[in-house]
């Protein structure tokens, strides 16, 4: 698959419930940098935020608007590590980048998170002809195995997933353990939907540990990634239109 486009999803976490939705899109096209609300489509989305007391950023009111900027927006940009402060090389390296590279790679791979509000940056699903890829860190893992065995993971370890359709919280649930049982946590679930359908209709795919952050938040400890083929009993149009599904990034 070609590399990932430009861009971003912003998740917003509501701290009673800790329930994440994707509200909106960040791209970076030809000096672009484009943002808008996800208004398509109701679960964990925009819409099911706002019914969990979301409201809209300060800077961006209009959700039916589409936002243009020629350079990062300011309450993103201020997401981002000082490039002045001394150890700005030693951050890019934890975080497994390298000095040329772009804001959004940072945004990418920091999450944008402040400790002043409940928003963080994501990687979208990609679909390109049958194949998919996408790439997301372990949710609920302060609950699980997770810490005890970090110490035992290494980066290319493959890891395997389970469905959970009679969780509480969320009917299509997709467990993240590794090969030897340990529960690490949950994909978050503003991607279960597309992996509980892939999984469920047996589609080939390869889901590994990407990364390792021993000393990030809970919620940025392990970076999986999942590379996939999409067999012929899923239906992308119907997956498309179903209003409890993400939209995809479609190449």
């Amino acid at each position: 698959m070609r590399k990932r486009p430009f861009e971003l999803w912003l998740v917003w976490q509501n701290v009673e419930t800790r329930q994440r939705y994707h509200v909106g899109r960040l791209l970076h096209q030809d000096g672009i940098y484009t943002f808008y609300y996800e208004t398509s489509g109701y679960r964990r989305k925009l819409a099911e935020a706002m019914d969990n007391d979301y409201r809209p950023h300060l800077a961006f009111p209009d959700t039916k608007k589409v936002y243009t900027s020629n350079k990062l927006f300011g309450p993103f940009a201020r997401r981002l590590p000082d490039p002045r402060r001394p150890d700005y090389q030693i951050v890019l390296q934890d975080l497994g980048l390298s000095l040329d590279c772009t804001e959004m790679d940072v945004l990418r791979a920091s999450g944008g998170i402040l400790a002043t509000d409940s928003y963080e940056f994501v990687s979208p699903i990609i679909v390109e002809n049958n194949y998919f890829d996408l790439d997301f860190f372990v949710a609920g893992w302060r609950y699980y195995d997770g810490e005890r065995v970090i110490g035992q993971l290494q980066r290319g370890d493959v890891v395997d997933f389970s469905l959970d359709p009679d969780n509480p919280e969320d009917h299509k649930a997709v467990v993240v353990m590794t090969v030897n049982g340990e529960k690490l946590g949950f994909i978050p679930a503003f991607y279960s939907g597309w992996v509980f359908e892939i999984i469920e209709k047996k589609c080939s795919y390869l889901a590994r540990i990407e990364g390792i952050y021993s000393q990030a938040v809970p919620h940025r400890k392990i970076n999986i990634s999942i590379i996939g083929e999409i067999n012929q009993s899923v239906d992308i149009d119907e997956v498309l239109n179903d209003k409890d599904q993400l939209r995809l990034v479609m190449c």
